[in-house]
């Protein structure tokens, strides 16, 4: 049997795709809009005849596939998106090969054990030579997600993604209360669409609520409701990214990524994001230690698939 394998990172705005030999291997790398194809066997049908690599049954071993939403008995119906799919029809598609699906943070999650320092770009606080112990991934682009790795002896790893994007989100100031109001989630203001959202808010109705959060973020040097977008977003992801790593132990460090929070960095309010962090009470003084990090390593899921083990569904 071949030791190629498709990897493929779903979203709710992008399906990227690309083939493995191995761990940390990966190359043919592909991206498509998740709405410009029908499904995911349509999208994946483009992607092998893109690379020229003909019948998936002369060359592929196997496929790995990380989905934006929760993986139910080897299925998974996108958040953000209309798409389904299932390992046992995509394995059907592929002549019978081994299909392995996860929810998208999990492949984040696969990659913490091995990144280097090169691969990390430190957001504020403290910065550890060596990482050893639990540590979290945290995305924020179309929608808001986690995982953690926890050690679990030697070399092994145990991830766990969950939904973190549809916990509740509260205001904490006077300020928030205007902007955003009660009786919203995580995901409704630290996303694509939550940009827009407290960008409107800061306008005060002067502008949509469509609007991007690279072009928000862009604006922040010159426009002061994008200025304002920015600073309370940093704030507010500080907080919730605070309140992962008291969740989940992850005293080894919070990884930042998604498109999201690659745009964000160029503005972002550092002191107040870690501020927000290290709010915790009686906690202050352990939170201080956390390290945070921006991953910075193109395409942190696919790369995270080439180092999953093979499973089921």
């Amino acid at each position: 049997m071949t030791g190629r394998r498709i990897v493929a990172d779903v979203g709710g705005t992008r399906s990227r795709f690309g083939i493995s030999r191995g761990p940390g291997d990966l190359s043919e790398i592909r991206v498509y809009p998740t709405a410009g194809q029908s499904s995911f066997a349509e999208a994946l049908a483009t992607y092998v005849i893109d690379i020229g690599a003909g019948p998936a049954e002369g060359w592929c071993g196997g496929a790995y596939i990380a989905a934006a939403g929760p993986v139910d008995q080897g299925a998974v119906q996108l958040t953000n998106a209309a798409w389904s799919i299932s390992a046992r029809e995509v394995s059907q598609h592929l002549g019978g090969v081994s299909v392995s699906l996860v929810n998208d943070l999990e492949a984040v999650g696969l990659l913490l054990p091995h990144l280097q320092a090169s691969d990390l770009a430190p957001i504020g606080g403290v910065a550890r030579a060596e990482l050893i112990g639990s540590r979290i991934a945290v995305n924020v682009g179309t929608g808001f997600g986690a995982a953690t790795a926890v050690r679990v002896g030697g070399t092994q790893w145990a991830i766990a993604a969950g939904e973190a994007g549809h916990m509740s989100l509260a205001p904490t100031t006077a300020e928030e209360a205007a902007v955003f109001g009660f009786g919203r989630t995580v995901e409704d203001l630290l996303s694509g669409l939550g940009i827009g959202r407290l960008y409107a808010a800061h306008a005060r109705g002067a502008a949509r609520g469509d609007r991007a959060a690279d072009t928000v973020f862009a604006a922040a040097s010159t426009d002061p409701a994008a200025a304002r977008t920015a600073q309370m977003f940093s704030r507010l992801l500080g907080r919730i990214t605070g309140d992962l790593v008291l969740a989940t132990a992850a005293w080894d460090g919070a990884f930042l990524c998604g498109g999201v929070a690659k745009a964000w960095l160029d503005v972002a309010d550092v002191g107040a994001f870690r501020a927000a962090f290290e709010d915790k009470g009686p906690m202050r003084a352990r939170m201080s230690s956390v390290p945070t990090f921006a991953i910075i390593v193109p395409e942190p899921a696919l790369l995270g698939l080439t180092h999953a083990a093979p499973r089921a569904g």
